[in-house]
């Protein structure tokens, strides 16, 4: 099996598409894809490949680059180029023809790429060109498949919560096994049925491949009776990241009450420390109180929270609250390490909110007022995210450019055309322009949503975008003075109020 990264490159000539095809083919196939997926991956290339040869260029054939990687559990294919900039609100959409004998409409190509794999998705990088990214998964049994059909072989009879003792029974908590990938997921299926925001948690395959590539670090609790009844992880997008998201927990409900989620997050936290992680975040769910009272004993303080982030299907077996809106998240952080003093340039229409939260959050930090000019590139440079499974799209202002009101009124231009309910933004409060562009950019409709240490930069500032969607903050439920202040000012200053 492939587990280095590729790369062609080659001129802008369809002369070359039948060679890239075939190098594409055999990579899809040592990759372990079938017949079938190796065609929809070629497919989808090949649309992209001639988009960038027919499109990219103005005169004569210049070189492109493909890159193939063997990601976790799938492929990325990326094709990139230096050829002209491309405007993401222009990606035309797909309209069939009205009649039989009609031509088809623009946009079939968008259309085919993301019936082919399972993302697509452009990174504009400014004066390094651009970026267009195919993700396709191997596909995996899920979780309910293999209960429905489970393998050959011994099982275990699962432990009747009836027969549980309230008060005597103890757990191991420690890392996960591989071979322990199917019951957790069983456990998220048997917690949430299929409502869980990661979908990771229900392909145990998958799971299993991320925690061996050190993507996901597992924490499980274990019964007496060698049952799992708790998980907790922390989660990387590269492996060699610093800071990790903790989160993807899950007690039985039966063992809910024994203190096993406090359990695992410390384990999980000294873990971190030993991987030589600087710093975790969470975002806690707010149908409940709960999570919030278990990440602040565990040593994390709440520092943000993202309003309707997520689906109002969630759903808590053994906990009776029902979401009536979408799910709100609040964000939590927690040093692994002694983290440096940094200087931070604050917006000053919301610095008073954020020196109390940094103040909470104890971290010292060396304020400055910034220059009323400030330099910056002729191009912004940013990465956008859309997670389909949400309905929710982050937005990361790596460059600050003369065009970046532009293009950031661009970006929601098109992601309300395809209907993301909620956006979230972050900027670098290290960077003299966040704190001189912040309130244009509100007028954009973002509004203030706290900061979060180490996520993207050493200290980042979250604004988010609400698509048609209204949230009553009186509806959710929190637990610490501070995030109550929170979510009181962020209620004061959605739309720019």
């Amino acid at each position: 099996m492939i587990r280095g990264t590729s790369s062609l490159t080659v001129t802008s000539e369809l002369s070359y598409l039948p060679a890239i095809q075939a190098f594409a083919r055999e990579f899809a196939r040592e990759t372990g894809f079938g017949g079938n997926d190796q065609e929809m991956i070629v497919l989808a290339l090949e649309e992209a490949v001639t988009n960038v040869i027919e499109h990219a260029f103005e005169s004569g054939e210049q070189p492109f680059q493909i890159i193939f990687k063997p990601s976790t559990g799938g492929i990325e294919i990326i094709v990139k180029d230096m050829g002209l900039p491309y405007d993401l609100s222009l990606l035309p959409k797909y309209e069939a023809p009205t009649d039989i004998e009609g031509m088809p409409s623009r946009g079939l190509g968008s259309l085919i790429m993301g019936k082919c794999v399972d993302e697509v998705f452009l990174c504009n990088l400014g004066k390094g060109g651009k970026e267009l990214h195919l993700v396709k998964r191997l596909p995996v049994r899920s979780v309910v498949e293999l209960v429905e059909c489970p393998e050959p072989g011994p099982s275990r009879k699962p432990v009747a919560d009836k027969d549980v003792p309230d008060s005597s029974s103890s757990v191991e908590l420690r890392l996960m096994k591989s071979s322990e990938a199917l019951e957790v997921s069983k456990l998220f299926y048997r917690a949430y049925g299929y409502s869980y925001l990661s979908d990771v948690m229900y392909y145990p395959e998958r799971l299993a491949e991320y925690n061996r590539e050190g993507l996901i670090t597992s924490i499980v609790a274990v019964s007496e009776e060698g049952e799992i009844v708790g998980h907790l992880a922390m989660t990387r997008e590269k492996r060699d990241d610093t800071v990790a998201e903790a989160g993807k927990g899950a007690v039985k409900p039966s063992f809910r009450g024994k203190d096993i989620f406090t359990g695992m997050q410390r384990l999980l936290n000294d873990t971190a420390k030993a991987m030589g992680i600087r710093a975790l975040y969470g975002r806690a769910v707010t149908v409940h109180s709960a999570t919030q009272k278990m990440v602040e004993k565990t040593g994390y303080k709440l520092c943000g929270v993202v309003l309707g982030y997520a689906p109002a299907d969630m759903a808590f077996k053994g906990i009776q609250e029902q979401l009536s809106q979408r799910e709100s998240l609040i964000y939590c952080f927690q040093p692994v390490v002694e983290l440096p003093v940094t200087s931070v340039f604050l917006p000053s229409h919301h610095e008073a909110i954020l020196r109390r939260i940094y103040s909470h959050l104890g971290l010292t930090r060396n304020f400055h007022t910034p220059f009323e000019i400030v330099p910056v590139a002729d191009l912004s440079v940013m990465e956008v995210k859309v997670y389909s499974e949400i309905n929710s799209a982050e937005i990361v202002v790596r460059q600050y450019g003369k065009d970046v009101i532009r293009v950031l009124r661009d970006h929601l231009r098109d992601l309300c055309a395809k209907r993301i309910d909620h956006f979230t933004l972050f900027l670098d409060l290290g960077d003299q322009a966040t704190a001189l562009m912040c309130e244009e950019i509100e007028r954009l409709g973002f509004f203030m949503g706290g900061i979060i240490p180490c996520l993207h930069f050493e200290d980042t500032l979250i604004l988010q975008y609400l698509n048609n969607l209204i949230v009553d903050p009186s509806k959710i439920k929190l637990h610490s003075p501070m995030v109550k202040e929170i979510v009181a000012y962020v209620n004061d200053h959605i739309g720019g109020k």
